[in-house]
């Protein structure tokens, strides 16, 4: 259950622009936010990267991209559900949209197949794999 400070910051961030440049990383691993932020710049795009305890709020628009890594165990479920509040119409999609990086497991089969996650990368993550899949979700958000 989100506590009321989560409230006031999903407030603040639904009152903020979308920011069709910026890919929010997401993951436990500092050596995994770099690598997949890397990938994103590559694609073209700005990156902000954070642990799953410091991902909200954010300072500045929201990101049109979400990268988690499913790795984050019970913090990914709750930054699924927060961001999943946070949606809103833009171009030719809802934003943020979200790519679940793991193995194709139960749990992600789950989130994934209820619509919540627009894409499940199973690990090993790879530029080959996920910049394609990055430029295709942000073209599809630009319309």
């Amino acid at each position: 259950m989100p506590s009321s400070s989560d409230d006031n910051d999903d407030g603040a961030l639904l009152s903020a622009d979308v920011d069709l440049g910026l890919v929010l990383v997401v993951a436990p691993s500092p050596v995994d936010r770099v690598v997949v932020s890397r990938i994103a710049e590559r694609a073209g795009y700005r990156t902000v990267c954070r642990s799953p305890e410091e991902a909200l709020p954010l300072n500045g628009g929201l990101p049109a991209l979400v990268v988690l890594d499913g790795a984050a165990g019970g913090d990914s479920d709750r930054l699924v559900e927060r961001f999943t509040r946070l949606r809103r119409p833009t171009g030719g999609g809802q934003a943020p949209l979200m790519i679940l990086l793991g193995n194709a497991g139960p749990a992600a089969r789950q989130v994934h197949g209820g619509g919540i996650v627009d894409t499940v990368v199973a690990k090993p993550i790879t530029p080959d794999r996920l910049q394609p899949i990055i430029r295709d979700m942000m073209e599809r958000l630009k319309g």
